[in-house]
């Protein structure tokens, strides 16, 4: 007998949990169907919520912003002072500097540029030949110094000297600006300290050109005397290769030293080419607008007052629905 009760009691109790959740089942669907009840009914409000948070949005909006990212390369061991003098020029517009716009040739009223910024073109090989180092010994310095990414410690000053390549990213006023850049890179390859040390290293540099052209000519004399004197016909060339006792010359030496001076002068001439100031322009002056979110404003805005407006009403609903219970149990009396 009591296990026909506790039957027919689990039964009663499953009736009881679908009859719940059927009920909590039309609850929601109720609270949907009033939910678009509202919408078509005050579909007119919505409507101008959004054709207001678009036009708002859009007077609103305020002037594009664009950027320029440029490649760079640094000459004569000048990074930290390339680094320091774009520090120096951020410093200076944030301040508004009427005396370094006018020096540098901006217009104080509108100089054009906004912002710049330098980070190295991260080449870990390079840094480990500049370095002179095993991937192992790199391993011991990047976990001796505390940083969050590989990255991050790569960009540092700690080793941003060893980069030759650099990207420079530049924030106009508009894209007509980009001519302003110019003045930028002027400002730059115009310090003092960056003049004296172009000056003497293409000084040394060309003097090593000249010295090596030298170096080749004698090369030459030498080689035609010994020709000479060794009375050396067509059918005897191949003596060339050989070591001479008598004029104690390597000849076949004396030739892969003249290869190795004309490959260095070569090398050194290419140099020359982009050793024409401290930063070298490598790349391209392009312009491209930068948008983000907080760009949109016109899209931004009328989603913001749509979900005010509902959220309003949804609070409203919340109050007048508990009110209307609290009411039916006269508990306001």
């Amino acid at each position: 007998m009591s296990t026909q009760q506790s039957s027919q009691a689990d039964e009663m109790d499953l009736t009881d949990i679908f009859t719940l959740i059927k009920r909590a089942f039309y609850n929601v669907l109720a609270l949907c169907f009033r939910a678009v009840d509202f919408l078509l009914k005050f579909w007119w409000i919505i409507l101008l919520l959004i054709v207001g948070g678009a036009a708002l949005g859009y007077f609103l909006k305020g002037e594009p912003k664009y950027n320029s990212t440029l490649i760079i390369q640094t000459n004569f061991n000048t990074q930290p002072y390339v680094y320091n003098a774009v520090k120096q020029f951020n410093l200076n517009l944030k301040e508004d500097d009427v005396e370094f716009m006018n020096k540098v040739g901006l217009d104080p009223e509108y100089p054009g540029i906004k912002k710049v910024q330098i980070a190295p073109v991260i080449d870990v090989v390079t840094l480990m030949e500049e370095m002179r180092v095993s991937e192992r010994t790199l391993g011991t310095i990047i976990k001796e110094l505390s940083v969050e990414e590989e990255t991050e410690l790569f960009a540092s000053e700690r080793f941003y000297s060893n980069y030759k390549y650099h990207k420079l990213t530049i924030r106009l006023k508009g894209e007509e600006d980009k001519d302003k850049i110019n003045n930028l890179m002027r400002y730059i390859n115009e310090q003092p300290l960056m003049q004296s040390l172009k000056n003497e290293i293409t000084k040394n540099m060309q003097d090593l050109v000249r010295i090596n052209e030298s170096t080749i000519k004698q090369i030459d004399e030498i080689a035609a005397n010994y020709a000479v004197e060794a009375k050396i016909t067509r059918d005897d060339v191949s003596k060339l290769s050989y070591f001479n006792n008598q004029n104690n010359i390597n000849i076949n030496g004396i030739f892969d030293l003249k290869k190795q001076i004309a490959i260095e002068n070569e090398e050194i001439k290419n140099e020359l080419i982009m050793l024409t100031d401290a930063a070298v322009v490598v790349s391209d002056i392009q312009t491209a607008a930068e948008e983000s979110l907080s760009d949109r404003k016109e899209i931004i805005y009328p989603i913001i007052l749509v979900f005010l407006f509902l959220l309003f009403a949804g609070i409203r609903y919340t109050y007048v629905t508990l009110r209307k219970e609290v009411e039916k149990q006269n508990l306001l009396d």
